[in-house]
């Protein structure tokens, strides 16, 4: 996580959906918010709960179990209200 002025980056190592990535920056308290995926290498996707009950192809190719792309997400709105 690096911080700009009013500009976030939140890095993470696993390819995240669109839509965790919009609830990500729709719930940080900065105006701008940049979600940065596949940082320092990659880790395959993590696919969020919908994606599972869909079976969609993010979600079987996916080392992380349903729910992992939301406890990351709210681990990483925490950290962004304490900056």
């Amino acid at each position: 996580m690096a911080r700009i002025a009013d500009t976030v980056l939140a890095g993470v190592q696993a390819e995240l959906n669109a839509d965790t990535g919009l609830d990500l920056k729709a719930a940080s308290p900065f105006p701008a918010t940049c979600v940065v995926t596949m940082v320092n290498g990659a880790a395959k996707y993590m696919a969020d709960t919908g994606s599972y009950d869909r079976i969609t192809y993010e979600a079987m190719n996916s080392r992380y179990g349903k729910g992992a792309a939301e406890t990351v997400a709210a681990r990483l709105v925490e950290l962004l209200r304490e900056l």
